[in-house]
């Protein structure tokens, strides 16, 4: 992993993806780097015009080595400032930050479930996994509310893996829920028994989800959408509660941005 830095980047593009979020593609000056699934960066205009504090976005794809994309979902000013940001204006990035997602042996099955932009840190664990050679042994389950909320599904559907969308709505795929979608396949025995299972999404999700895997004994890890301040352990502004039985117990409260946002389900309280 690299060293966290703070640079400026160029807007190269802007793509819309569904009613309320946008792909934003920044160039570096510079080639990026190594990067882990599930690290994030923070992002605010360089002019200064935007909000006081820089809002926290995963990684989502990397498309030129000096070229890094973000899925971004329009839900206030922060947001807002960066969708209408001009092309060839400069957004102030820090980066990389956080701890990602530990990926398993090439070898071993991987089921990830993502909820809404949930996905945003799943598409560079896919694509790690299917250069690993272990696309057949990778599932990726997304759900939404409706087909038109399932950011850039063509972007999964057409890696060398195994796919599943899910709208509650029944408007494309499963109709039901994200964890319903995954309870059928573990009801249809559609994943190894000895797969690690990753989760990314809101809240009522992530508990779900913990609740599912815990009672079958599942190896899981799970990213959490907290809010941030700083984005590199400076403001405190992101506990999570510890499990005082797991790896970070010795402390009552985790800091998001540093031992996050990716955590071991046995490491925290949902």
């Amino acid at each position: 992993m690299n060293e966290a830095r703070c640079t400026q980047a160029k807007v190269f593009g802007k793509t819309p993806c569904g009613p309320d979020a946008f792909l934003l593609e920044l160039e570096f000056s510079a080639e990026i780097g190594q990067i882990d699934p599930g690290q994030f960066v923070m992002l605010s205009l360089a002019d200064g015009q935007g909000p006081v504090l820089a809002r926290p976005f995963s990684f989502y794809g990397q498309t030129a080595p000096d070229r890094l994309t973000f899925l971004i979902q329009v839900l206030g000013i922060g947001t807002q400032v960066l969708q209408d940001c001009p092309l060839e204006e400069f957004i102030q990035v820090t980066l990389p930050l956080g701890t990602g997602f530990a990926l398993p042996d090439a070898n071993r099955p991987l089921v990830m479930i993502a909820g809404g932009v949930g996905s945003a840190p799943f598409l560079l664990c896919a694509e790690q996994r299917v250069q690993q050679g272990a696309g057949d042994q990778t599932f990726f389950i997304f759900g939404a509310r409706s087909e038109n909320r399932l950011y850039d599904k063509q972007a999964f559907a057409s890696l060398a893996m195994h796919s599943r969308f899910a709208t509650d709505d029944g408007s494309f795929g499963f109709s039901g829920n994200v964890i319903a979608c995954l309870e059928n396949g573990l009801q249809e025995e559609t994943f190894p028994e000895n797969a690690v299972y990753f989760a990314c999404g809101p809240e009522p999700l992530l508990k779900a989800f913990a609740r599912l895997v815990q009672a079958k004994g599942f190896e899981a890890q799970v990213s959490l959408e907290t809010y941030m301040g700083c984005g590199f352990g400076a403001c405190n502004a992101c506990p999570t509660a510890t499990n005082p039985n797991g790896p970070l117990g010795a402390w009552p409260w985790a800091k998001t941005c540093q031992d996050g946002p990716v955590f071991s389900l046995d490491s925290i309280q949902l």
